[in-house]
């Protein structure tokens, strides 16, 4: 990959592999793309998500999110809306904005993009490197340290948890 003046310049290719999946939380999230790979303009991730799941309702203050569905159901609440997608379809939640979604009644996929880059760099923080082969993590519920630790590591990204109070 070539990058001039900030730009990228050259195409690149990117599959998963054993050191770009990560269990991260109660998914299985495969970077795709960095920020090292477009100079901090995105990143890409795929996930995939067991049933009945997702993250606390949560702000990006620096950072847009897409989300591309692959499989399964989902429900999205960003802000005051409530927005059920299915395969093919596309949501955006901007910064700044509180959302968060729950997956349906089976396991399910989706793209996220981020821009600028950054999610990408909390999944390495946060998550554990697992085989691109690897199963999802065992579901089972956070421990109050394991959220206090989410928390303080979102805070170095600029992501607050609105209804988490230690």
């Amino acid at each position: 990959m070539t990058v001039t003046s900030g730009k990228i310049s050259k195409a690149f290719h990117r599959t998963p592999n054993d050191t770009n999946t990560y269990h991260f939380l109660s998914e299985k999230v495969t970077v795709l793309v960095s920020g090292e790979d477009t100079n901090g303009e995105y990143s890409v991730a795929h996930i995939i998500e067991p049933p009945k799941l997702g993250p606390p309702l949560h702000i990006h203050e620096n950072d847009d999110e897409t989300f591309y569905i692959l499989k399964g159901q989902f429900t999205f609440f960003v802000g005051d809306d409530i927005i059920e997608a299915k395969p093919g379809d596309y949501v955006f939640a901007p910064r700044g904005i509180p959302h968060r979604f729950l997956s349906g009644s089976e396991q399910s996929e989706f793209i996220v993009t981020a821009s600028p880059a950054g999610f990408d760099q909390f999944v390495k923080q946060l998550g554990t490197s697992v085989p691109k082969d690897a199963p999802l993590p065992e579901v089972k519920p956070p421990s109050l340290e394991e959220l206090q630790h989410l928390v303080k590591v979102s805070g170095y990204f600029n992501i607050t948890y609105p209804d988490l109070k230690f």
